[in-house]
C-alpha cells in the first residue's frame, strides 16, 4: 500500500495564519507518529525542492518543521521549537517560500539564533544556527507563529516582487507558445 503524499496548501488557507498545535510526545505512539510525519515532510520537501517546510504548509496542524540547510545530506526535523535568542546583527537577503511559489522578497533577519526544540524521539535539544541555517530556522519558526515572509516586507516590496513575477510568467508563456 502506497503511503499518502503530502501536498502544499494554498497561500490563502487560514491554517497558515494560525499557530499550530504542539506535537504531543506524551501519547503512546508519539515516536512512531513523529517518524512517520518526518518521512512525509521530507518527501514533500524533496519533491518541492525547498530547504525548509513546516507541517502547517501541508495542512497538518502540528508545530513541526523539516529543513536541510547547508548540509543537504543531514536533514533535520524540529518539533515544538522555541527561539530563545537572536543576534543583534541582521542581514537582508532574498527569501522565498514554498507557499508562495516564484515570489522572492528581500527580508531582514538576525544572522544567528538559538532554538530549543524536540527531536523525533522527543528529546530536548538546544542549538545555535548561523547564517543561512539561521534564516531557514527563523522563516520556519515564523510559520509556527502564524506568520509568513510577506508579513515581513513592505507593500511596495511585495508589489514590485509580484510585478517581477508577472513578467517572468509572461516571458515563460511567450517562450512556451513559440517553441
Amino acid at each position: 500500500m502506497e503511503e499518502e503524499k503530502l501536498q502544499l496548501i494554498s497561500f490563502g488557507d487560514p491554517l497558515l495564519k494560525m499557530k499550530p498545535t504542539k506535537f504531543d510526545f506524551g501519547k503512546d505512539d508519539a515516536v512512531e507518529e513523529a517518524k512517520e510525519l518526518r518521512n512525509k515532510l521530507y518527501a514533500c520537501l524533496n519533491e518541492t525542492g525547498g530547504v525548509g517546510l513546516s507541517a502547517n504548509q501541508t495542512g497538518i496542524d502540528s508545530a513541526v518543521f523539516v529543513m536541510t540547510g547547508k548540509n543537504k545530506d543531514a536533514p533535520r526535523i524540529v518539533f515544538n521549537p522555541e527561539i530563545t535568542a537572536v543576534s543583534e546583527e541582521e542581514c537582508v537577503m532574498k527569501e522565498g517560500c514554498l507557499s508562495y511559489p516564484g515570489l522572492w522578497l528581500m527580508i531582514k533577519r538576525p544572522t544567528s539564533c538559538t532554538m530549543t526544540y524536540q527531536n523525533e524521539e522527543g528529546q530536548v535539544a538546544v542549538e545555535e544556527f548561523i547564517g543561512t541555517d539561521a534564516r531557514i530556522v527563523l522563516h520556519e519558526f515564523d510559520h509556527m507563529m502564524g506568520v509568513n515572509f510577506t508579513m515581513r516586507a513592505s507593500k511596495l516590496k511585495i508589489q514590485r516582487a509580484l510585478k517581477a513575477l508577472d513578467k517572468k510568467v509572461a516571458k515563460y508563456r511567450r517562450r512556451a507558445n513559440v517553441r
